[in-house]
């Protein structure tokens, strides 16, 4: 009777932890998925914590998934489905990279879609495209790890996304000196040709006698007509919703 007890106590303990590990498995997916075996056991197990260590530092899910295919799926369809489906957490983003079609997609969820806009998913998406052309894949997700903190950091710090990382108070100031030569350049080249014009003192040379008889004037208002249109605000976000029904923002690009 007390071996029974002892077996059963013991069976409950090891059914406890076996149901322990499944909910931490499914809590904390893996976040690199090399399903195209690009990468070597080493490299996966560096991502694998330098990603971790983001998760745990602004409680962001982040996450590479690579595959050969994705069975008929847009890639936007795909990376939606394997984000909503094997348990990521409620604010992250994930890149997909198709090696088949050599495309790359990321998604993103929650406080993800507020930190990364359009604009900077595809500074992110094209920073990283650069290495998987030439086949720098660890080092490729890698630079998507440093990118995607330095967004969430300033999301986190400002409550708003990171801007375009152009400088576009430059390109304001090049396009402006520019127009501004070509404007005198016309300027100079219509005045050479008004050199012919004999400067008059007054008006009367310039109104031909007998064309103009005025007798009666007056100015008359009518009305007035005010148009008024309604600006939307916009983070810079576009979103849509998944297969599972949850709200994803994303973009891709090609490699």
């Amino acid at each position: 009777m007390k071996l029974k007890k002892i077996f059963s106590a013991i069976l409950a303990a090891a059914m406890c932890i076996a149901f322990s590990a499944v909910n931490v498995s499914a809590a904390n997916p893996d976040k690199v998925v090399d399903n195209a075996d690009i990468l070597t056991d080493s490299e996966e197990q560096r991502l694998e914590e330098k990603f971790l260590g983001i998760v745990d530092k602004y409680g962001y899910d982040i996450a590479v998934v690579t595959v050969s295919s994705t069975d008929g799926k847009s890639m936007m369809a795909y990376a939606d489905d394997y984000y909503d489906y094997n348990g990521y957490g409620s604010d992250g983003l994930m890149m997909l990279v198709d090696m088949g079609g050599r495309d790359w997609w990321i998604t993103t969820d929650g406080k993800g879609i507020n930190a990364f806009t359009d604009a900077g998913i595809q500074n992110v998406g094209d920073a990283v495209a650069e290495y998987l052309t030439d086949e720098e894949y660890y080092d490729g997700f890698s630079k998507f790890a440093d990118l995607a903190e330095k967004y969430i950091d300033v999301y986190e710090e400002t409550g708003k996304p990171m801007g375009n990382p152009k400088n576009y108070v430059a390109i304001f100031f090049i396009s402006l000196c520019i127009g501004l030569v070509f404007a005198a350049i016309i300027c100079l080249v219509l005045k050479s040709q008004l050199k012919t014009a004999v400067r008059q003192t007054n008006a009367k040379a310039y109104v031909r006698a007998g064309s103009r008889n005025v007798t009666y004037a007056r100015d008359i208002f009518l009305y007035k007509k005010v148009t008024r249109s309604k600006i939307e605000s916009n983070n810079g976000s576009s979103t849509h919703t998944s297969s599972s029904g949850n709200t994803h923002g994303g973009g891709g690009g090609s490699f």
